[in-house]
């Protein structure tokens, strides 16, 4: 059996791949560029957004059995790549199946997708679902609810803010989700795709494949309940979740909305909102009489090993950034903040000449905030270097023409020790 996953660097594409080619399958990948370990004999480098003809896609579905669309986007780069990539380049792919009688489709849609949905990636994904139903195709949409990968980037989102010791979300105790894992996720589509052929673990033994499917995980929870999974999963330290209020989530979802990167949108927003109804929620049992096994619960998705990781990348950015203001309020008080005269007899106590002490202080101030500045713009591992030898330097000078400074009470000596630790620790780990 020949399959086409598309979208297949993505991460359902890639695990859908990977399952089919598990099952004995030959399998062809395509996506807009082709991974450095993946032959040319076995990918398409295609770009989805100009496939809107179904001339364009029959060349690409000579000789296959299954077609598996994977391709989707959360958020549209420019106005329409919705339309474009989840309605028009579909609708088009599905007409060449149809024309060519490729023996199944199977099209990866959105727990909550319709025409008329609240949003526009649902109404998109929608509009494709309607059309390919409307067909003679041997067909399945399957509407995941969320999707768990360790390499997904919503996943390492949701272990590091499930390893944040307090916590604020929009309806972080309504908003239901039925998390499901890719291993189940993907082993569900391989065998939707083999559905009623030859391909070993075929799908005819327990009965004929169901035009639409909700793929949910075991047991529906909230967002707090399931950062509570995640956390249980590494074995992390309690933490608080509190509800964000909505008027506070909206704003900051258009805020947001700049980022390019971010997860939270108004879209997003609409959707977690309809999801508190119970419209991102579906019945397991269907999901696991297809896979003939139970699915894995969202309290065994996270690992301990991955408890580091996911606190690291709040950690980080939280060190760099406070070290970063060391500096700069450093810089400020030396300068502006603190009397001159008090700060010309520490420079006396360390030999300096009269006539370069205050250029010195100058010249130090200057040196500490340009390292508090370039360290929020451009944070790099030779940074830190700079500031342990900046650090060490100061703590030694000091240490010699002002050793009573080790026994003051505010420790401005001895505070540098965890203060130098923590500058090496990143200068080892930074990229």
């Amino acid at each position: 059996m020949k399959a086409l996953v598309l979208g297949a660097t993505g991460l359902v594409g890639s695990h859908a791949l990977r399952a089919l080619r598990a099952a004995g399958c030959t399998t062809t990948g395509a996506s807009r560029h082709r991974p450095q370990d993946e032959h040319p004999d076995d990918w398409i480098e295609i770009d989805f957004g100009r496939m809107t003809s179904e001339d364009d896609w029959l060349p690409l579905l000579a000789g296959v059995d299954a077609v598996v669309n994977c391709v989707g986007i959360l958020r549209e780069e420019q106005a329409g790549d919705f339309d474009l990539l989840h309605r028009a380049a579909p609708v088009a792919l599905f007409g060449a199946c149809e024309r060519l009688g490729v023996r199944r489709v199977v099209q990866l849609s959105a727990l909550g997708s319709h025409p008329d949905a609240v949003t526009a990636y649902w109404c998109s994904k929608g509009a494709a679902d309607a059309d390919l139903l409307a067909r003679t195709l041997s067909a399945t949409i399957v509407r995941p609810s969320l999707v768990y990968g360790e390499d997904g980037a919503s996943s390492v989102l949701f272990r590091a803010l499930a390893t944040l010791p307090l916590l604020m979300l929009p309806m972080a105790h309504e908003a239901k989700v039925q998390p499901i894992h890719i291993d189940d996720l993907a082993a569900l589509i391989a065998r939707l795709a083999m559905a009623g052929g030859e391909a070993p673990h075929e799908m005819a033994a327990i009965g004929e494949a169901p035009r639409e499917l909700a793929a949910v995980g075991p047991r529906a929870m909230t967002l707090a309940g399931y950062l509570g999974a995640l956390r249980g999963g590494m074995r992390s330290a309690p933490s608080l979740v509190l509800d964000l209020p909505m008027p506070l989530a909206r704003m900051a979802a258009r805020v947001a909305a700049w980022m390019p990167s971010s997860a939270l949108t108004p879209d997003s927003l609409r959707m977690l909102e309809q999801s508190a109804d119970g419209g991102n929620t579906a019945d397991a049992a269907p999901v696991v009489a297809m896979l003939g096994r139970p699915l894995r619960d969202p309290a065994r998705f996270a690992r301990p090993a991955q408890r580091i990781g996911a606190v690291w990348s709040w950690a980080a950015p939280l060190i760099t950034m406070t070290v970063a203001l060391l500096w700069l309020i450093t810089a400020w008080v030396s300068w502006f903040g603190w009397p001159h005269a008090q700060s010309m007899s520490w420079l006396a106590a360390c030999g300096v000449p009269a006539g370069l002490r205050e250029p010195m202080l100058l010249a130090a101030s200057f040196m500490d905030a340009a390292v508090g500045a370039l360290l929020l713009l451009r944070p790099r591992r030779w940074l830190w270097a700079a500031q342990l030898a900046l650090a060490g330097g100061y703590t030694v000078i000091m240490s010699v023409c002002l050793p009573e400074f080790w026994l003051h009470p505010f420790g401005p000596l001895s505070k540098n020790l965890p203060l130098l630790a923590l500058m090496l620790l990143m200068w080892r780990v930074s990229k």
